[in-house]
């Protein structure tokens, strides 16, 4: 197996850990001291700050998983598009639960040292995700 494919099955396993909410699996493959460099409202720095956003996600969108649809690997990252499914049975970035399935697609850019995700980027499609669910998000009148 050569650096790529290493540094994409690490990326694999840390969207798997994800996915299944475990906590330890994750901690396995980040970096105690991670930089999330867009990191979600409230959330700490480091692994605890990664958890707090999972933990998040899986109380909003029950039954989470996560598809890794495409990676790059350019040196020590890892860029990737994923597609994550749920039924949102909890508060998603402030609208209630609503039952329904939804799809978030996100682009994410991980740094990985020594086996460990060490810095990370996401950009989320929540926009997409929000207005399938009804919430009605407008731009203002100019």
């Amino acid at each position: 197996m050569d650096n790529r494919d290493e540094l994409r099955h690490a990326y694999g396993r840390l969207i798997e850990a994800a996915a299944a909410n475990d906590a330890d699996a994750l901690a396995a493959i980040v970096d105690p001291d991670i930089v999330d460099h867009n990191p979600v409202p409230g959330q700490r720095p480091g692994l605890e700050g990664i958890t707090f956003w999972m933990q998040g996600m899986h109380a909003a969108l029950a039954d989470l998983t996560g598809v890794v649809e495409d990676t790059v690997v350019e040196g020590d990252k890892v860029a990737g598009r994923v597609t994550w499914r749920g039924t949102h049975e909890g508060t998603l970035f402030g609208l209630p639960a609503t039952g329904k399935q939804t799809v978030v697609s996100a682009m994410h850019i991980v740094r990985f040292s020594n086996g460990l995700a060490a810095e990370w980027w996401g950009v989320p499609d929540l926009y997409g995700a929000l207005t399938s669910l009804g919430a009605r998000l407008e731009l203002p009148e100019v």
